[in-house]
């Protein structure tokens, strides 16, 4: 059976199906992006010459589209993971503690895999 509430501390609770409609909305415009940072790049590879710019310019603005699109893929594949995770019924529990994640962190991002103390301990690590 799926939930249609999260409960968090104190009782709590934030609807799954606003969480996940932020989710999909978030998702496409992610996707966006990621085309459209695609888009600029080909259009690089292809229409700019290198003597109409300076070469580190180009470099670096290639470099950040890119980096773009790496963020943005990670970021729709985080989405995916909570998209699943709602599915299984899994949503809203820490996937490191098994903990409840607080209502606040959802709401402020949807996709959190974690809680706050699980997410830090492991940021700490890299």
């Amino acid at each position: 059976m799926t939930k249609t509430f999260i409960r968090g501390p104190g009782d709590a609770m934030l609807p799954i199906a606003e969480l996940k409609r932020r989710l999909w909305a978030q998702r496409q415009t992610l996707l966006r992006q990621v085309a459209t940072a695609d888009e600029d790049l080909r259009w690089l590879a292809t229409n700019v010459e290198p003597e109409s710019v300076e070469e580190g310019q180009e470099e670096n603005l290639a470099r950040f589209l890119t980096r773009l699109d790496d963020m943005s893929v990670a970021e729709i594949e985080a989405i995916d993971r909570a998209l699943a995770r709602i599915v299984s019924g899994e949503y809203g529990r820490c996937a490191s503690c098994d903990e409840p994640i607080p209502v606040a962190r959802l709401e402020a991002l949807p996709a959190a895999s974690e809680c706050l103390g699980c997410a830090r301990r492991r940021s700490v690590r890299r």
